[in-house]
């Protein structure tokens, strides 16, 4: 019996297909498949399937769920026990994967098996992505525990591409479904450096290297506007190499093509100018994109008005301080709670000029529906010596009761510091909605080397 979630929640065996209908269903499962062979408590389950409100006997309305999925797994096999899959145990169930497995186990033994026989790896991530059949547990009620599985799933399944694209561009020419996947995780992952490098490749082998260059030309406005920074030197070094290969327009100037930079230069795109230094090189008073239009502003000493309610944010050049009528934030019932750093605990160690997502799991610990919010960084924003990450990030829609993992691609400087940024929940406009709490930082240690 194999339970599959990559994809759509399914159970298959001998040749035959069930899924839950229930969202109830679904939920059940899907909460013991986060724990894949492991005892999942009574009480835990109850809160995972009813985190608005418990049902009058939580423990029977679990074993009601439990009841359910006997019976379809005894209508897939035609075993009285349904083939001994599902098991009780004191104070709660576990799938007995003994008994049988799940796609994504089988993913993970693709993944291992590529590891330990290089010489088999194409062939073993091949078979291991083909399993895959959309968004992991795309169907599965939301809870913490399977985002946790979630994002865990889809950054194995992103160093797999990866891992499988390098085997496939060192062969050459690659097939256009890797092409065409490549274009696929790229854009669903637009700040993902290493995934646009081998898209990139991919396209320039193929011979569109007018698409390769736009590529680049999008990841370094992207780069530029949300973390102040330039691409990685591997994909600046690439950009030059298909540029030295792309004919000039006629009439165009020799320099035009890139061929006539030295080495270690920038690149100079034929599409949109690039900097001539990064971030690290110009030092604290070189900025990009936003920041630097905030930050001469700052200099000019304007106030800058946020409108709508009256809120007023001082000079850019201090510490926002955002004065609002009392009576209106926080809202009341309004409230958050941080759950875990899924990502990069307080105290972790980073390289120099690493970069790295930094994740948080929030829960909406009060009665209000969150809706259109974000966490904005508070200053420093800029700098040779601070990380850089962008200056405000979406957080999903989060019902009353709910958890929500929040990323932020994050930089690490080229010197050795100590990086602690804090973010604060703030509307549109930049008005925090809780300004009654201290927010949410994260606190890394950056090294010459790991």
């Amino acid at each position: 019996m194999e339970f599959r979630v990559l994809g759509p929640l399914e159970i298959t065996h001998n040749g035959r297909t069930v899924a839950p209908s229930a969202a109830k269903d679904r939920a059940f499962l899907g909460e013991l498949l986060a724990h894949p062979g492991r005892l999942v408590t009574t009480d835990h389950l109850a809160d995972a399937l009813w985190p608005d409100r418990l049902p009058a006997d939580p423990a029977n309305a679990v074993q009601v769920r439990a009841s359910r999925l006997r019976a379809t797994l005894r209508s897939l096999t035609g075993q009285g026990d349904g083939g001994g899959v599902l098991r009780t145990r004191s104070g709660g169930y576990a799938l007995d994967l003994g008994q049988s497995t799940t796609d994504l186990a089988c993913f993970e033994e693709a993944v291992r098996r590529a590891e330990d026989e290089p010489a088999l790896a194409g062939t073993t991530l091949a078979e291991g992505l083909a399993l895959w059949r959309g968004a992991p547990f795309s169907d599965v009620p939301s809870t913490p525990c399977v985002r946790l599985q979630v994002a865990r799933s889809e950054e194995l399944r992103l160093s797999a591409v990866e891992s499988y694209a390098d085997l496939c561009l060192a062969a050459g020419a690659p097939p256009a479904s890797l092409v065409a996947d490549l274009a696929e995780q790229a854009a669903r992952n637009p700040l993902r450096e290493p995934l646009q490098h081998r898209l990139m490749r991919a396209l320039h082998l193929s011979g569109r290297p007018a698409e390769a260059l736009t590529v680049y030309d999008d990841l370094r406005t992207t780069l530029a506007d949300e973390l102040g920074t330039d691409p990685h030197s591997d994909l600046r070094r690439l950009h030059r190499e298909i540029l030295a290969e792309v004919p000039a327009p006629a009439g165009a100037p020799a320099t035009s093509q890139g061929a006539a930079e030295p080495a270690d230069a920038p690149p100079t795109p034929r599409h949109t100018a690039e900097p001539a230094e990064s971030p690290s090189e110009a030092g604290p008073a070189k900025v990009h994109g936003r920041s630097r239009r905030m930050l001469v502003l700052a200099a000019a000493g304007l106030a800058v008005t946020a409108g709508m309610c009256g809120a007023v944010v001082t000079r850019l050049s201090e510490p926002p301080v955002v004065v609002m009528p009392d009576d209106l934030r926080p809202i009341p019932g309004d409230d958050s709670r941080l759950d875990a750093d899924v990502t990069y605990p307080d105290g972790t160690k980073v390289r120099e000029g690493a970069r790295f997502e930094k994740v948080w799991q929030l829960t909406n610990s009060g009665s209000v529906f969150w809706h259109d919010r974000y966490l904005d960084r508070q200053l420093p924003w800029d700098g040779s010596d601070v990380c850089h990450s962008p200056r405000r990030v979406r957080i999903p829609d989060t019902q009353p009761g709910q958890s929500v993992l929040v990323r932020v691609p994050v930089v690490a400087p080229n010197l050795r510091v100590h990086c602690k940024v804090f973010w604060k929940m703030v509307d549109d406009r930049g008005i925090p909605y809780l300004p009654q709490l201290r927010g949410i930082f994260f606190d890394v240690q950056v090294v010459p080397d790991l």
